[in-house]
């Protein structure tokens, strides 16, 4: 463990100046809303409904579902005037070559004409669509299905980048096989786009429980721990290897890391003298003179902010010392901490882009839009699905959506996508995921088995109703966004 944070490096707590940005936020929130209701009544001529069973927990952290409900739904056929000109010609990133400024070689991003944009390596537009998990599966029936329809990776890879692209995906998301992906590009001229996933902070608090056998210790307590930058170092140094690969959009430090929790309550708990996380609270409590047995909401938000900001400020810093030319897309925020105004605010300060992992709605609600809308950096959408019932498959596990049908399953993503398009700061959105889980894997985690969250399923075989959906969005993107903007 390290040393004291001293006093002087935390952000002071203002409750008057939080009530007043409060205030303004609900304000614009009200004036927001109506605008977005409008823009949709002048986008849509009509809309479809679709039954879905609502995702929840019960009280012992069981997932359960309501009983079916209609949510109604726009597609790309309800937009009003939008006639799709044919498929438009693109770059081999997937980037629009009717759009282009002066290229940095590399993935960026801008804002142009108050939208925001990614920016190829050519210097083109492009919007990031990416699927989560294009990696092979490990269950048995995986491994049979593997050898008799492919062989070797190589010829899964080459005919998953044919997949890809033929459905107006331009991006392999998060936890994807970049070995396998780093050897297709080079070999081929029209590359595979991937993200990394280093899982920092991830990787060394499991390693520093495991070796203190503190199972308890609070996960986020560990970026106060003199080791965590040294860790994070130590990983980073490996993306020299990588750090020129124009096929690279950028880097997660993270995923679903517990800012949302009581963070202030837990560092409490520690209660040990020389922790330095406890000394943080300790501080943290005493600058602002708080009484930790009545500590406010906004007070928890507040110092989750702070973690927060400690949090990308080394993962950000360490990322960019060896890695100077690709994107720093977050660390993947769900839960309340993608809506905590503290968090988002440490992740505009470090992120080249915001990633919110998105579950519990039907689509962004009004608030969500409004508040993602204007932030100082763009945003992506890092998961989201829905499952069908057709799929045979229980179900019982994953927190997205429950439909009837796999042509409901791309109701629900054009509807989804449609409604991010209309936010000028999103630049794109990954689908979870590549591949079912497989119900007869012995070695799956119970908490991700039994899920229809493929566009393929256990034997590869594809949801053609859904991927006839998704293409529909995907390859007129560049066109929906200046129908939209117009």
């Amino acid at each position: 463990m390290g040393g004291l944070i001293t006093s002087h490096n935390l952000t002071l707590f203002n409750p008057v100046r939080s009530l007043m940005k409060k205030l303004v936020f609900i304000i614009s929130y009200l004036i927001f809303s109506q605008n977005i209701s409008t823009a949709q009544k002048l986008i849509f001529k009509d809309s479809i409904l679709v039954a879905s069973k609502i995702w929840s927990r019960d009280s012992n952290r069981n997932i359960q579902y309501s009983d079916w409900k209609n949510f109604s739904s726009h597609t790309i056929e309800f937009i009003k005037d939008f006639k799709p000109t044919g498929v438009l010609k693109l770059n081999k990133y997937g980037g629009d070559l009717n759009n282009k400024i002066v290229s940095t070689g590399f993935f960026t991003t801008t804002k142009l004409n108050g939208r925001s944009w990614v920016i190829d390596p050519e210097g083109n537009f492009f919007y990031n669509i990416a699927i989560n998990g294009v990696r092979l599966g490990k269950s048995p029936d995986n491994v049979a299905a593997f050898a008799k329809k492919y062989g070797s990776t190589q010829n899964w890879i080459a005919e998953s980048k044919q997949l890809i692209d033929q459905n107006g995906f331009n991006t392999t998301g998060s936890w994807s096989d970049i070995d396998a992906i780093v050897q297709f590009n080079k070999e081929k001229t029209k590359p595979i786009v991937y993200c990394t996933q280093l899982s920092l902070l991830g990787s060394y608090s499991q390693n520093q429980k495991n070796k203190n056998k503190e199972p308890d210790y609070p996960v986020l307590a560990y970026i106060f721990d003199d080791g965590f930058k040294k860790w994070c170092d130590q990983k980073n140094e490996l993306l020299i290897k990588s750090n020129k690969d124009q096929n690279l959009f950028g880097h997660f430090s993270d995923n679903e890391l517990p800012f949302q929790d009581n963070l202030i309550t837990n560092f409490l708990k520690i209660n040990k003298q020389q922790d330095p996380a406890y000394q943080l609270a300790i501080t943290w409590v005493k600058e602002k003179q708080i009484d930790t047995s009545k500590i406010t909401k906004d007070q928890k938000e507040a110092f989750s902010g702070f973690v927060c900001e400690a949090y990308y400020k080394t993962v950000a810093l360490s990322i960019k010392k060896f890695d100077p030319n690709h994107l720093f897309i977050g660390s993947r925020l769900h839960a309340a901490a993608k809506v905590n105004p503290y968090v988002l605010s440490a992740a505009e300060s470090y992120c080249d882009i915001i990633s919110i992992n998105y579950y519990g709605n039907w689509e962004l609600t009004s608030t969500h839009n409004q508040q993602w809308a204007e932030l100082k950096k763009p945003f992506i959408i890092t998961e989201f699905y829905t499952k069908a019932m057709d799929s045979k498959m229980d179900n019982i596990t994953g927190a997205g959506w429950l439909v009837k049908t796999q042509d409901d399953r791309g109701i629900h993503y054009q509807n989804f996508c449609l409604n991010l398009l209309q936010n000028k700061n999103c630049v794109g959105w990954h689908w979870f995921r590549y591949q079912d889980n497989d119900p007869n894997d012995p070695s799956a985690d119970p908490s991700n088995k039994d899920a229809n969250k493929g566009i393929v399923n256990t034997f590869y075989e594809t949801y053609n109703p859904l991927l006839d959906r998704m293409k529909k969005i995907n390859e007129n993107i560049y066109q929906l966004i200046k129908h939209i903007d117009k």
